[in-house]
């Protein structure tokens, strides 16, 4: 969920309470009910995040019976505004309720200008930060002073923005048209009895925590932070399968992390429960006190890899021997891996650590010849019938590596050795038939195949070529006790695979 000097002591504070609901509504509808107003727009106004919305006195809207079509309805059935569809909404006055400014939309519903990032295409909030809620105000030397701020204040702040090529404890980040990447921004920080606080006025400092926006845009706190259960729920899995861990309406829990799940048709994000790591909560069960880092479902599940250079990067066998294919950087930079290998290269004597590549993690179209040569084009068969592949080519297509030195590690889970280096060394006896007993065992027990769905058919396949590495080395009188374990990880883990992973375009 991505949701990024002198304070006015006399300031009218602005409060408002919102909660992260991400869910799809019409722009059209927006308009159509500006153009239903009987009174003359005044303007344009964009949000910062979701925003409740409000009547005359102050109060949110929880009318089920009142029909607001450019609304949707929260958890407990209050009536809020998407942000991320709400880009440009229209405004026909102003209204001071309760001491606070609140824009009207129309419809007799009000958005408080906590909430409101534009007016009329200006920043509103820039050199301003809003607050998530009661804020006492503290001296440099840690003191309360005799100053509280409301929640929702909007309050300027001293100091100036500054950018960072990571991201910092607290940021916001945007994107730049010209090269697509994520910036992150931030406002540094003053650190008193080692608590982290923003500079406001002389001597006047107010806890970053207690912060939701910074110049308009939604804070994030790279760390921890809590939520309130709003209602009680199981938490889920990754994949979106409830769990048994029922969590009770108020119960108050940690969470870390805002993931895009995999499911194609889910809008919004779950939330990760930072002392169950594999289990998450949908965000419309929560209201979060802090916005979190947001990731995606495949940096959750799955690790990936970078070429270090424009060069095509060599694809290597079980043996650390080169298989006579290598990436096409140029179609293929970034690519998945799933294991990490001590390697003993006989020639060169000595071990080399290597990546195991996701199984079907690429295309024909993403492979050269090492001479720099394109692959030749699948014939018809090859193309409808993946049994017309030889078992060498399903061998490398479920069983090939790239050298660790060949690549940097790029995104999703950081990869362990999965063995060491005298290991590596030591496996390179030939495998008798006891020692390939537990292989055998499971080859036996597994040829029982896994039918997958048409959306894991890729993983699936994975598998059933993982059986055929495994007929392989269970046959060869020549397999190390090296090629025995790694058939034995590669069957386990392609198992797996199918039961954890998810990918659209598999096929």
């Amino acid at each position: 969920m991505k949701l990024t000097k002198k304070i006015e002591l006399a300031m009218t504070a602005l409060i408002l309470v919102t909660t992260p609901f991400l869910t799809n509504f019409s722009q059209t509808q927006i308009v159509a009910a500006a153009k239903s107003s009987k009174v003359a727009a005044k303007g344009k106004i964009t949000l910062i995040y979701d925003a409740h919305l409000y009547n005359k006195y102050g109060h949110k809207i929880k009318n089920k019976n009142k029909y607001l079509p450019y609304a949707d309805d929260d958890v407990n059935g209050y009536k809020y505004i998407p942000e991320f569809n709400a880009d440009v909404m229209q405004y026909y006055g102003t209204k001071i309720i309760n001491g606070q400014k609140f824009y009207n939309i129309g419809s007799d519903c009000y958005i408080s200008m906590a909430d409101i990032k534009e007016v009329n295409g200006k920043n509103s909030k820039k050199g301003k930060l809003v607050l998530n809620q009661k804020s006492a105000v503290y001296t440099k030397a840690g003191n309360k002073s005799s100053y509280t701020l409301p929640k929702r204040a909007i309050v300027k702040y001293q100091g100036a923005v500054k950018e960072a090529k990571s991201k910092p404890k607290y940021y916001y980040s945007k994107y730049y048209k010209s090269d697509d990447n994520e910036h992150y921004f931030y406002l540094p920080l003053t650190k008193i009895k080692g608590k982290n606080y923003y500079a406001i006025g002389q001597n006047r400092y107010i806890k970053a925590n207690n912060v939701t926006s910074l110049d308009g845009y939604p804070l994030i706190y790279n760390g921890v932070t809590t939520a309130t259960v709003l209602e009680t729920t199981a938490t889920q899995t990754i994949k979106n399968q409830k769990t048994k861990r029922i969590l009770k309406k108020g119960q108050k829990i940690k969470v870390d992390l805002a993931v895009k799940p995999w499911a194609e048709d889910f809008e919004g994000y779950i939330f990760r429960l930072h002392d169950y790591p594999n289990e998450y909560i949908y965000e419309n069960y929560i209201s979060l006190r802090n916005y979190l880092p947001t990731s995606d479902y495949l940096a959750q599940v799955c690790s990936f890899v970078k070429s270090k250079t424009s060069t095509n990067v060599k694809l290597y066998g079980v043996t650390g021997n080169p298989i006579g294919v290598s990436f096409n950087t140029a179609e293929l930079s970034a690519f998945n891996v799933d294991g990490l290998f001590y390697i003993w290269n006989k020639a060169e004597n000595k071990a080399e650590l290597y990546y195991h590549l996701l199984s079907r993690s690429f295309n024909r179209k993403d492979l050269n010849n090492n001479d720099g040569t394109q692959l030749s084009s699948p014939t018809d068969d090859e193309k409808t019938n993946e049994n017309s592949l030889s078992t060498t080519e399903k061998i490398i297509s479920v069983n090939s590596f790239v050298k660790a030195s060949d690549v940097n590690f790029y995104d999703g889970i950081k990869l362990s050795p999965l063995n060491t280096p005298l290991e590596a060394e030591q496996k390179q006896k030939i495998a008798t038939d006891n020692d390939k007993a537990q292989l055998q065992k499971a080859f036996d027990s597994e040829q029982q195949n896994i039918t997958g769905s048409s959306r894991h058919a890729g993983l699936t396949l994975g598998y059933d070529y993982a059986l055929v590495n495994a007929a392989v080395v269970l046959r060869s009188t020549k397999a190390t006790l090296a090629q025995v374990d790694e058939a034995l990880w590669l069957l386990e883990t392609t198992k797996t695979q199918i039961k954890t992973l998810y990918f659209e375009d598999f096929s």
